[in-house]
């Protein structure tokens, strides 16, 4: 019985480590899923938010425990003149699965 529970341990920490460490995400990774996500969600909002902006998009990555921090440039509505002060930053967390999570409702 002992045998069996610390091979289940072993795996369990084993499984655990992997998932903290996430190799699979990588920088063009973690950015392509955040800005595919913020599309999909403003897909059918008209005059809504995106990254038809100079400078929009997936600004910076950090790799953290259990997946990816990304940065993401946007702006919303209709823009008179394309000025930095009109664009809106969120920062959203990849996790190893492929989820975002903190996007901005539309």
């Amino acid at each position: 019985m002992n045998k069996n529970l610390l091979i289940s341990l072993i795996i369990a920490i084993l499984v655990f480590g992997i998932f903290a460490w996430s190799p699979w995400i990588s920088e063009a990774y973690a950015k392509e899923r955040a800005v595919t996500q913020f599309e999909r969600a403003w897909l059918n909002v008209s005059d809504g938010c995106g990254f038809g902006c100079h400078g929009c998009g997936a600004a910076t990555w950090k790799k953290v425990p259990f997946g990816a921090q990304v940065t993401l440039e946007y702006a919303c509505g209709m823009l008179l003149t394309d000025s930095p002060e009109s664009h809106q930053q969120v920062t959203v967390y990849v996790s190893p699965l492929g989820k975002v999570y903190g996007l901005p409702a539309p």
